[in-house]
Formats: structure tokens, C-alpha cells, sequence
């Protein structure tokens, strides 16, 4: 039986997904629980698994295309199959098109609010110059999208009524220029390649990714040939106005662009205050070494600091909460995340209930999770759901650093390398010293819409007190 494959929705604020590959091509057979394509979210790339077996009969959209969540992509179904009305049935809705009949019934309005007056958009052959035209909303995004001016804009419509959808302005630009992917595009964008030069592998002949690499692979050899002619041959480097060698050029897309999007809403948005204390490890350093040494699982200053700000959230729950629109939502559960730096951008996997964990047991979940992060493996429930967020970059010999707050959490702690230092030190009978320590600077950074200096002086300074008393962290 046909199955119509959607644009899963994998988060509760996920609204569009980008596909980034197929794994399938039109005409392969397809198993149960094999991956038929990947989808890129705001914080991974995941692989989504076939729910039956057939073959794979029909795509609707290509590598690097958008399209919102639920909305359908792809038909599976067996090799003999008549899916004719299915594939007219999703050009529909893809389109937004809905038939005559639903239309008569007051299903017009839709249309009938975003259309524009024929003076604007004139309709060749129109009888009254003076009638409204009407535009569906995802043909007004595609043009506006593909840079097409509708001012002034001749087209008889194929929708309801003579009105414009989707599938018009597709084949108007089909029909002045060539057809081309997203991601093949921006690649001849980036690498200078003439469409012109290169052949079209898709459908209808529309110019794929491959295609792209094909031809710039093609002219890349051809290149290395007249190089050998000529004794000595070295290409121009790109130079910008100002005189800078350009060594490449990367676009601002997908996970990173995400990233950026979210860490400047929250740091424009949430007032950022920021509170530094610098912790003695001595005891906590010689106390992560008998642990160590009495069991196989070894532990990580991290799973203590993990578990120190657990206690502390669980002693000031105000500091666990979160500001959702007009509300301040506050916690019993501590989902504590650690943020880790993996190939396609910063990424914090969540310890779910970490209140009920020892510091045995964060460190086991938090090895696996770290594990999956750096492959790109972390589901969407690993990764969401956090109340309270930790940033170390002590592994990497950062001294002292501020950390941008993961919205819609109020607080994040940066957790700084361990140097040793002088420090000064009393004994039991208050005399002075100067003794050399293992310390570590920790900055707390709070949004101070809801945190108010006191309480985030509180907690920090608590967290600094516990690493200070390790063995407070096992009772």
C-alpha cells in the first residue's frame, strides 16, 4: 500500500526542515528501518529510517530544499502501484491549491486576502483591467524568494479562478532560465561555474549537486592538462577591493547560521550579568583520584562540577526556571546541559532528572552522550528539555571566559582550565601563607530579567563551596 512520506517534526518549535540527502534516488527498493533520507534541524543532522517496505516511487523535493514540517516529500509504495491521484493529490497541497469544490464553499478567503489589484500584477488578455488578480501566499514567498519582481508581472494563472499558484511561477522561471537545485546553485555561485556548461542529471533535466561536481571536477581536469603544456602555470588568487587574499568562501548557512540566529537573540534580547569566582581544587582534585583508583569508570572534574551545580540549582530553584513569552516557568526536574563543541557546531546534550544521579552515574550518561554529539547521533529528546546549561573549556587552556545564556534558560555556568597559582591560606591558628593551588576561575552568567544579583551571587559562590568540599557532593 502507497505510503506519502512527510517532513517529520522532531522538536516543539520545529517549524521547517531542510533536507540535505537522499539516500534513495526514484525507482530503489526500499526496507523497513533503512534510512531513505537526513534532515538538518537547528542542532544536528539526523537520518530518518523507511516505516514499511516498497520502493521508493516519487520525490517532491530535492537536496538543500526547505519545507514545512508535516508537509509531504517523498511516496513509497510497491513497484506496480497506480499513485497518479496521490502525486496530484500532494502537488495540491504543495501548492496550496485546493479544488473547485471546496472553494465554492467559502474556501476562498485565503486567496482572496493576499490577492492584488490587476493594475499591479496584469493579466495578459484580461477583459477588465480593474479586477483583482489572486496570488496564492507560497507563490508570493517563491517569487519573492527566487528574486521575482511581480510588479508588472503578465501571467495567466492555472489555480482557482485564473489565480496564480505556485506551480506558475515555477514554470515561469523554468521556462527563462535554467533549472537548478539550491545547493547546486550556491555552488556555482561560489565556485564562479557557468550553468550554461553543465548538463542537467535531474528531472526534466534540472541541474543536481552532482552535476555541479561532475563539471567543475571536468574543468578542474582540464585545467591540470593545459597546465602540463605550459612549463609553468599557477591560477590568479581572488583578491578582495581592499587588497586581502581570499583563501575560501563559505556560506553563512544550515547549523551555523542557526547558532548565530540563536546566540544573538539571546544576548540581545536577555539583559546579560555576569559573576566570577576562582575555586581552590586541591581537595577535589585528590578526592576524583581515590575515586578513580577504587573503580574502572573513570571520572571527570566536569561530573563533579556537573553534580555540584545539580545540588545548587535543587538549593535555589529559582535559578531552574525558565522565561517563556509573559511567564516564568520554574522546574522540579534539573535537566542539566553540557555544552560540546562537534563538527557542525556547538551542541549541549541534556542529562534528563540529573537530580536524582550520583556523580558516578552523570559521568556514565554524560559519556554517551558525548559520544553521539561528535558523531552527529544525538536524537532531538537528547538534546532539548534543559533547565540549566555548563560551558567547560578548561580542556583547551581557556583562563577566563563569559558564556552566552541557551534561551529559554535563565543561567549558564563557563567552567575555565585549572592552573596553579599562589593563593593565600590560613592554619588552625590564622596564620597567613602563600602556598601554591590548583585553581579554576567559574563565571556565571544569569539573564537578569528574572535573576537578581543577590541570588546569582548566592548560587555561585555555593557552587564554588561545594567544589571546595567535594565530599558534600556524595550526601
Amino acid at each position: 500500500m502507497a505510503e506519502i512520506i512527510i517532513m517529520p517534526k522532531l522538536g516543539f518549535n520545529m517549524s521547517v526542515g531542510k533536507l540535505v540527502k537522499w539516500y534513495k534516488e526514484e525507482g530503489d527498493s526500499v526496507t523497513k528501518g533503512e534510512p531513505i533520507f537526513a534532515i538538518e534541524t537547528d542542532k544536528t543532522s539526523i537520518d530518518i529510517e523507511a516505516t514499511q517496505d516498497g520502493v521508493f516511487r516519487k520525490k517532491f523535493i530535492e537536496e538543500g530544499d526547505s519545507i514545512e514540517v508535516t508537509f509531504p516529500i517523498a511516496i513509497i509504495a510497491e513497484a506496480k502501484e497506480n499513485i497518479d491521484s496521490l502525486i496530484q493529490d500532494v502537488n495540491r497541497q504543495l501548492n496550496r491549491e485546493e479544488s473547485p469544490e471546496k472553494k465554492e464553499e467559502g474556501a476562498d478567503t485565503t486567496l482572496a486576502d493576499t490577492s492584488i489589484s490587476a493594475s499591479a500584477v496584469p493579466a495578459a488578455g484580461s477583459a477588465n483591467s480593474g479586477e483583482r488578480r489572486k496570488i496564492t501566499p507560497r507563490a508570493r514567498r517563491v517569487a519573492g524568494e527566487r528574486g521575482l519582481n511581480l510588479e508588472g508581472f503578465d501571467m495567466i494563472g492555472t489555480g482557482y479562478q485564473g489565480g496564480i499558484c505556485e506551480k506558475d511561477i515555477l514554470d515561469y522561471l523554468a521556462s527563462s532560465k535554467v533549472r537548478i537545485s539550491p545547493v547546486a546553485e550556491k555552488i556555482t555561485e561560489v565556485e564562479g561555474i557557468n550553468r550554461d556548461d553543465v548538463q542537467g542529471t535531474g528531472v526534466h533535466g534540472k541541474i543536481m549537486k552532482r552535476d555541479v561536481i561532475a563539471a567543475e571536477k571536468l574543468a578542474s581536469a582540464e585545467k591540470s592538462a593545459s597546465a602540463a603544456i605550459v612549463t609553468e602555470a599557477s591560477e590568479e588568487a581572488e583578491i578582495t577591493a581592499d587588497g586581502k587574499e581570499i583563501l575560501e568562501v563559505v556560506p553563512y548557512s544550515g547549523v551555523r547560521k542557526i547558532i548565530g540566529d540563536r546566540l544573538a537573540e539571546s544576548k540581545f534580547t536577555a539583559p546579560h550579568l555576569y559573576f566570577t569566582q576562582k575555586v581552590n581544587l586541591d581537595q577535589l582534585l585528590e578526592f576524583r583520584k581515590q575515586i578513580n583508583s577504587a573503580q574502572d569508570k573513570k571520572t571527570s572534574v566536569t561530573d563533579y562540577i556537573a553534580r555540584a551545580v545539580i545540588k545548587c540549582l535543587q538549593k535555589y530553584p529559582d535559578m531552574n526556571e525558565s522565561l517563556v513569552g509573559d511567564q516564568i516557568v520554574k522546574y522540579k526536574s534539573v535537566n542539566l546541559g553540557i555544552a560540546v563543541a562537534a563538527p557542525g557546531g556547538l551542541i549541549v546534550p541534556v542529562i534528563k532528572n540529573a537530580n536524582h544521579k550520583t556523580v558516578v552515574e552523570i559521568s556514565k550518561e554524560a559519556s554517551v552522550l558525548f559520544d553521539k554529539a561528535r558523531n552527529g547521533k544525538l536524537t532531538p529528546d537528547e538534546y532539548t528539555g534543559g533547565t540549566f546549561t555548563i560551558s567547560n573549556l578548561g580542556m583547551f587552556g581557556i583562563e577566563n571566559f563569559t558564556a552566552i545564556i541557551n534561551p529559554p534558560e535563565v543561567g549558564i555556568l563557563a567552567i575555565s582550565a585549572t592552573k596553579d597559582e599562589p593563593l593565600v591560606v590560613k592554619d588552625a591558628n590564622g596564620n597567613k601563607s602563600v602556598d601554591i593551588k590548583p585553581m579554576m576561575n567559574i563565571t556565571l552568567t544569569v539573564d537578569h530579567r528574572v535573576i537578581d544579583g543577590l541570588l546569582a551571587a548566592q548560587f555561585v559562590t555555593e557552587v564554588k563551596r561545594l567544589l571546595e568540599n567535594p565530599i558534600e557532593l556524595f550526601v
